[in-house]
């Protein structure tokens, strides 16, 4: 195993230690904990699929229902951190710092730096129900609309502020915040199951989701990043646009001969592994060109 093969490992690992380091300098250890972690299990990972690169989907499904699941059932449902947006404006109003602020600083400011929308397919557990459930296709492609979007956004920042000044503040009573973490996760799976319907998978997340407006303005800029390593070798096969759950035209960066740097990207390579070419793959290098 040589060392370039291990640059992706050991810059995510890298960045995920020092996320953790401005966690905590933010809040306390735990989240120090948290986050180096994380970056411990993506080197482990990263590792053992440059080996095993066969075993890719069936090992970062894993590790996104580990990761997922210990922010949702520990951290959300048995400490009480709510992740969703709104608890930002919640926490904002009784200056609080905690986990809805560090997940848009961190997942959603810093990381798309490094690994694009990556939290996406690696640590979010609504992204996960939706993977496994919504599978449905759609023939026609929609695309997100930014206004719609950031129309949304504002909705739940507005509701959020009304609810805080005409009614009660979720992050001032643990049982109340503990209900709206259970209800704003129930009415997101439900809104994205019915989304996904009509409109085919992951629609929440593709047309809606507040966190992917905000990282998906960065992720263009991405160290990281699904690239064309042999493009000649492309056989127009379209099974990388086919397994995309974002309906990322992938077959169209491959012919141009360009890193997908679509803010829908998720990072979540399945594309690199349904291409039996091995066309496509992570990449870091900006400046290398392939003929």
């Amino acid at each position: 195993m040589t060392i370039s093969k291990l640059k992706v490992p050991f810059i995510s690992f890298s960045s995920f230690t020092f996320i953790g380091l401005i966690a905590w300098w933010f809040r306390d250890i735990r989240y120090f904990a948290l986050f180096s972690g994380i970056g411990m299990t993506e080197f482990c990972v990263r590792t053992f699929l440059v080996k095993f690169p066969q075993y890719r989907q069936q090992v970062r499904l894993i590790v996104q229902a580990v990761v997922g699941g210990f922010l949702l059932f520990f951290l959300s449902l048995t400490i009480g951190v709510n992740f969703q947006f709104p608890q930002i404006i919640f926490d904002a109003s009784e200056g609080i710092v905690t986990g809805a602020l560090i997940q848009t600083l961190v997942a959603r400011l810093l990381v798309p730096f490094f690994l694009g929308n990556a939290f996406c397919s690696r640590a979010c557990w609504t992204g996960l129900f939706f993977e496994l459930t919504n599978t449905k296709t759609s023939k026609k492609v929609y695309e997100r609309n930014n206004y719609l979007a950031w129309g949304y956004l504002v909705l739940l920042v507005v509701t959020a502020v009304i609810l805080v000044n005409k009614m009660v503040n979720p992050a001032t009573d643990v049982a109340v915040r503990k209900a709206f973490i259970i209800g704003e996760n129930l009415y997101i799976i439900s809104v994205g199951f019915v989304l996904t319907f009509f409109l085919g998978s992951r629609a929440y997340c593709r047309l809606l989701c507040p966190f992917l407006t905000i990282s998906g303005m960065l992720s263009p800029w991405s160290y990281f990043k699904v690239r064309p390593s042999q493009k000649d070798e492309c056989s127009s096969c379209m099974q990388c646009n086919k397994v995309c759950p974002m309906y990322v035209d992938v077959h169209g960066y491959v012919k141009e001969n360009k890193g997908i740097d679509h803010r829908q990207c998720i990072l979540c390579e399945r594309c690199v592994s349904a291409c039996r070419n091995k066309v496509i793959k992570v990449d870091s290098n900006r400046k290398k060109k392939v003929d």
